[in-house]
């Protein structure tokens, strides 16, 4: 179970702080009994401090040879200072010391930086523990009295202490969040970046693969004009127009995407022109194949970016794949419908059934079509915060639904 902050520099602390906490608790001892004359049990007492410098020793080279740490190590390391706190505080007047809220230091760091369960445990601890010393200690001699200033002296230097180590500690795990924070912004910016990438290279591939049908229709065009004597038709002056005017406008379409970053900027569209025109485009793709599109969001918007138009094509393209594939000569049946806040694009066909989406190219498997080309679509819907789910169709077949976020219709 990881936890809440990165361990290594939570355990690298506590180990530079037990030093310190070290050497003062060795320090009070022997101000204690040589300037306050005030007899304490002083062997135990330093024999604790001694054991638990000793721990500190080994946890500080077994950090410098693995420079990282879990969160069992973590409260390993707070347990030994609550259970060596326990201790001193029962040779030294347990609740009565002025030291006793050094308690809540573990627990503050716990607390930072632990998950809830953990962090539960030792505060119930903590608890259990402050509670075992209200009847096991050994008191302190005279801690009031005469000498109940003495008592509110430690309390002052207690409370100096605690702030000193809890701005170091807080300042410290303050930096890592920072830390932590510019790590993960150049993350998402890496992967918006990469994200950007990924959009215009689907693009860069489906704009191809348009490009090839006006192309071909244009290599023709011209080994027949080449092989003839004749002058060209003004009908096939006018489909070579058309066909220019084709690549144009997908080479456009291209660097309007790059211009935009592909991930950066998106346009607000009315949904059913959207779909229409994605049809439309289909068409010019396939000109043998048929495709009926039925409106049913009227006056609704979607938000789309620049992949998404090439996505819908392809799932068209699919379902008409699928339709050729079991000799099936009906249209692809496409239409919308709004669901919850939702825009509903339906593709239907009469193919073989839903395709599971895997990186396997449906050419290996059962024909053309539908490999990697629906798996790029999935991921350019999923990028337009859209969904995308197959459904067995009733009668044979299948029924691809795409499911858009509404927006405000564009004014």
């Amino acid at each position: 179970m990881p936890s809440r902050l990165t361990d290594g520099p939570v355990l690298q602390l506590l180990i530079y702080l037990r030093y310190l906490l070290v050497a003062g608790q060795m320090l009070t001892v022997v101000f204690v009994v040589e300037r306050l004359n005030l007899p304490v049990p002083v062997r135990p007492l330093l024999a604790i401090s001694g054991a638990l410098l000793a721990f500190n020793l080994v946890s500080h080279l077994w950090w410098l040879r693995h420079r990282d740490s879990g969160t069992r190590t973590l409260v390993l390391q707070l347990l030994v200072d609550l259970l060596a706190l326990t201790a001193l505080l029962y040779y030294s007047g347990g609740p009565a010391n002025p030291f006793v809220s050094l308690y809540l230091l573990p627990v503050a760091v716990a607390a930072i930086g632990l998950e809830i369960a953990p962090m539960l445990g030792l505060t119930v601890l903590t608890a259990a523990l402050y509670t075992w010393l209200l009847r096991h200690h050994i008191a302190l001699p005279h801690v009031h009295g005469s000498d109940f200033q003495l008592h509110v002296t430690g309390m002052w230097v207690n409370f100096l202490l605690s702030a000193g180590i809890m701005v170091v500690v807080l300042s410290r795990f303050m930096t890592i969040v920072r830390d932590q924070r510019r790590r993960l912004s150049e993350a998402r910016e890496r992967a918006i970046r990469d994200e950007s990438l990924s959009a215009l290279g689907s693009l860069a591939a489906g704009t191809a693969h348009e490009l090839n049908t006006p192309l071909a229709t244009m290599s023709l065009l011209v080994d027949d004009w080449i092989g003839s004597e004749q002058t060209p038709s003004r009908e096939d002056i006018e489909l070579l127009r058309s066909q220019l005017t084709h690549c144009r406008d997908h080479v456009r379409a291209l660097a309007d995407m790059a211009r935009r970053g592909a991930a950066g900027e998106a346009t607000v569209e009315t949904a059913d022109d959207f779909v229409h025109a994605c049809v439309d485009r289909w068409r010019l793709l396939r000109p043998n194949a048929s495709a009926i599109f039925t409106p049913g969001a009227a006056d609704r918007a979607v938000r789309v970016d620049a992949a998404l138009p090439q996505a819908l094509i392809n799932l068209i393209n699919n379902a008409a794949d699928a339709n050729a594939g079991r000799g099936h000569d009906g249209p692809v049946e496409v239409a919308t419908e709004v669901r919850d806040g939702w825009l509903i694009v339906s593709i239907l066909d009469r193919g073989a059934g839903p395709a599971r989406i895997t990186a396997l190219p449906r050419r290996e498997r059962e024909g053309p079509g539908l490999g990697i080309g629906l798996m790029i679509s999935k991921a350019s819907i999923e990028r337009n915060r859209g969904r995308m789910r197959q459904v067995e169709r009733e009668g044979g077949g299948c029924v691809t639904e795409v499911d858009l976020p509404l927006v405000e219709t564009p004014a």
